[in-house]
């Protein structure tokens, strides 16, 4: 059961969308193409002012890729850092190229004190590179500076003007650079050098250094190009194209400097200590050759023989080799130092002289570092916090990690001191042998022993600087630049808002159409007519094509008139034929109301009457709205005797209140003065009689009514009539219009009604979008829109038929036979 009821549900709304018929839609958008038409200027309007007031906004970007290998001298530079380390390095480079040293660099190699703009209508615009003078800053005080705005005029005078709370006073000043180059303002001055030729008045601000660099950082944007690759995008947004570009290369080549300095650190560090020690050898070496000198002149002692020679070579190697192992000590002691760091890496370029240090410590010192590095990831690459789990197993790592180093360490201190006991021993059984020789000799081998110590140690050293001064020259930046600074413009995107533009245009031009459609609430849907089988649609009534003056040269006008107007009206009077039954002896009786006033039941009831009396009949207009009538006025009537006057027994005869009008056969009864009870007048078996004398008088006799919507004075009339005219007016009475009729047919248990469309013209704005599955029901006919709609030229004077421009368009291009 539940399969059929959808089944239903669904057929009936596949039968639905069948039916829209894609003409329909086009011809309703037609109807108010200058709705879309207007939207789209608009659209354009705005579109052309949003691209004159907004400024242009500019990218210029660069590729860095990293790499841990910059010269082929590293592998002399004994780097302690992993691949794994030094891949995960580059994330944290974004934070330095951002960073207040690299960016203060950037600004100060621009040379930019000043901000110069030029004032159009629409917008104030950046004019860099070009400066209508150059200037050299003076002094600068932040906390005095007013932060005002100067402006050069053509004439060559500056004015400086401050905009403070109202307690405070503002700061206007004007300077003359004809007669003085030095502006002073409250906390900056600054001397004019040059001036260039001016053509027009500019307005420049001061940047702050503080203010320009947070500016300017926050243009900043860089992020990886490829996920997991050693490679970042550094851009920069700005107004002006030109400063985009210079300001991003500046910013490279600040951050490169910068990535030098910090590379040299560790070169530098590994150079002073060398410089050091050199220094003390250098020293020893000068003092011990010295005593040399002065002992062999004082003496005059000849050269050590060759035994002496001997064993005094052997002593030096061993004082050389004893003052290598007090250098390496020494580097073990700074490195000892660089643990005390928790979370930076160790950054030693060697820890001893020979290049043959322990294995085993070099190891545990990339390890840390590589840990460190992940650490410093975790945190900044995917801000992770220190209580994160992972953090703090890292944590964990590098403790373990550094204890080794330490443990390390000093078994490296034990293994160097048992190194030197060895030393000193056979030191001392050299000592000896030379103690046995004569003093002379004796005294001349130490002095002969410590010289040549002292030197071999200090060309050692000498090599060594000259090896790490080769490293650190050789050193690059750890980046590459792969793409150059072109700037490129991303807004305002000309070609996608003005595509926007169209686009809303027409949303909105269409759109509009489908709303006003939506939320109208006046009657426009004929075929809702006549869906109850009591009420029929008796005729539409096209739109008098003139102007209603209210007066009795309306008349004259309505029974002339051979318009569509005048046919409509004498196609219900045909229809009347055929709805009412002919009675001999007898007029038929016809009642004409309405929802609410202003649907025109006056205007319906005389231009009826009239065509009635086009085909010989004679017709009588009641007005039984006592309480807002306005038919009199069509016959120049003052309206003081009427209907009213007869019903309240004023007046003995209603012959007295026929008046006679300017159409033969039209007679009418006005309504006559309002009076306090009109229901109960309405009511009085009075009117009854004397509708039945009329009826007996008259083909027809029509009443005009009051609203049935509004009051309630006509029902029981209605009963009586032969046929009751419900007029709704088009697009003015409520889409609930029918409804009522069919509720009045129901409950007042009618005969039957006939109901008459007023004022019809063609909208095709509310025409419907479907093919019509079912028609207005009229007697013998099916009416809809489309009908009633058609235009033609039979009824007008002239002979031809009015073409379309579009007709005339496809005339054109049609071949002639």
């Amino acid at each position: 059961m539940q399969n059929e009821n959808w089944n239903r549900v669904y057929d009936r709304y596949a039968e639905a969308s069948v039916n829209i018929d894609i003409k329909r839609i086009v011809r309703v958008l037609a109807s108010r193409w200058y709705w879309v038409l207007g939207s789209l200027v608009l659209a354009l309007a705005g579109c052309f002012v949003f691209l004159q007031i907004s400024n242009s906004r500019y990218v210029s970007s660069v590729l860095l890729s990293y790499s841990e290998k910059q010269t082929e001298l590293d592998e002399l530079n004994q780097l302690l850092e992993t691949d794994a380390a030094a891949s995960q390095k580059y994330l944290t480079e974004r934070y330095v190229i951002i960073s207040e040293e690299v960016v203060n660099g950037a600004v100060k190699k621009l040379n930019y004190p000043f901000t110069f703009y030029s004032e159009s209508t629409f917008r104030t615009e950046d004019i860099y590179p070009y400066q209508p003078f150059t200037a050299q800053i003076v002094s600068y005080e932040a906390s005095e500076y007013g932060f005002g705005v100067f402006q050069i005029q053509k004439n060559g005078i500056i004015t400086y003007k401050t905009e403070k709370p109202e307690d405070e006073v503002n700061e206007e000043l004007k300077f003359d650079l004809s007669k003085d180059t030095l502006i002073a303002v409250k906390g900056l001055s600054f001397k004019v050098n040059s001036v260039a030729r001016l053509t027009q008045d500019y307005i420049f601000s001061y940047n702050d250094p503080n203010q320009i660099r947070r500016m300017l950082s926050s243009l900043i944007y860089v992020n990886e190009a490829e996920r997991n690759m050693s490679i970042l995008n550094v851009s920069f947004s700005h107004s002006n194209r030109r400063f985009t570009q210079d300001f991003l290369q500046k910013l490279i080549e600040s951050y490169q400097e910068y990535n030098l300095q910090q590379k040299k650190l560790s070169s530098n560090l590994t150079i002073n200590f060398i410089r050091e020690q050199t220094q003390i050898y250098a020293d020893a070496l000068r003092k011990a050759s010295s005593e040399l000198e002065v002992y062999k002149q004082r003496q005059s002692v000849p050269n050590l023989q060759a035994s002496m020679s001997d064993v005094m070579g052997q002593m030096t190697q061993f004082e050389t080799q004893k003052n290598t192992l007090e250098i390496q000590k020494a580097y073990i002691d700074l490195l000892e130092q660089s643990l005390n760091n928790r979370f930076e890496p160790v950054n030693i370029g060697s820890i001893g002289l020979d290049n043959t240090t322990d294995g085993v410590l070099v190891g545990l010192v990339q390890n840390l570092n590589k840990l460190i590095l992940d650490r410093k990831n975790f945190i900044v690459g995917k801000n992770l916090s220190v209580n994160n789990p992972v953090v703090k197993a890292a944590d964990d790592e590098i403790e373990r990690i550094r204890e080794q180093i330490l443990s390390n360490i000093r078994v490296q201190k034990e293994k160097n001191e048992s190194t030197l006991r060895i030393i000193n021993q056979n030191l001392t059984l050299l000592k000896k042998r030379i103690d046995a020789l004569p003093s002379v000799e004796r005294e001349l081998g130490y002095l002969q022993n410590d010289r040549d110590v002292n030197e071999k140690i200090y060309l050692l050293l000498i090599n060594k600087e000259i090896e790490a001064s080769i490293i650190k020259a050789g050193m690059l930046p750890s980046f590459t630049v792969l793409t150059r600074t072109n700037a490129y413009k991303v807004a305002p995107r000309a070609v996608v808002i003005l595509s926007f533009s169209v686009l809303l245009g027409l949303i909105v031009g269409l759109g509009s159409i489908f709303l006003v459609r939506y939320l109208n609430n006046k009657f426009v849907d004929i075929s809702e007519i006549g869906k109850n089988g009591k009420t029929t649609l008796l005729g539409v009534i096209q739109r008098y094509p003139d102007e209603i003056r209210n007066n009795e040269k309306d008349l004259h006008y309505f029974l002339d008139n051979r318009s569509l107007f005048s046919e409509s009206v004498n196609g219900i009077r045909t229809n009347l034929s055929f709805l009412t039954e002919i009675k001999e002896n007898r007029g038929r009786l016809l009642m004409v109301t309405s929802e609410v006033a202003g649907e025109g039941k006056s205007f319906v009831t005389i231009n009826l009457a009239i065509s009635l009396t086009k085909v010989d009949k004679k017709v009588l207009i009641v007005v039984s709205d006592l309480r807002r009538s306005r038919l009199h006025r069509f016959f120049n009537n003052n309206n003081k005797i009427g209907l009213s006057n007869y019903l309240a027994g004023k007046i003995d005869d209603y012959q007295k209140v026929v008046q006679h009008s300017a159409i033969d056969k039209l007679d009418y009864i006005p309504a006559g003065p309002v009076p306090f009870n009109p229901a109960e007048l309405i009511q009085q078996s009075r009117f009854d009689a004397m509708l039945d004398e009329c009826l007996q008088q008259y083909d027809f006799v029509i009443v005009d009514t009051a609203p049935i919507g509004l009051v309630s004075d006509n029902i029981p009339l209605l009963r009586k009539s032969d046929l009751v005219l419900f007029v709704i007016r088009w697009l003015y009475s409520s889409k609930e219009a029918p409804l009522l009729a069919q509720q009045m047919t129901d409950e007042l248990e009618l005969k039957q009604v006939g109901i008459i469309i007023n004022d019809f013209y063609k909208d095709n704005l509310y025409a419907s979008v479907s093919t019509p599955s079912y028609a207005s029901k009229g007697y013998g006919y099916k009416y809809s829109y489309d009908y009633y709609g058609k235009s033609n030229n039979y009824y007008s004077d002239s002979g031809t038929t009015k073409r379309s421009l579009w007709r005339k368009i496809k005339g054109w291009f049609r071949p002639k036979s």
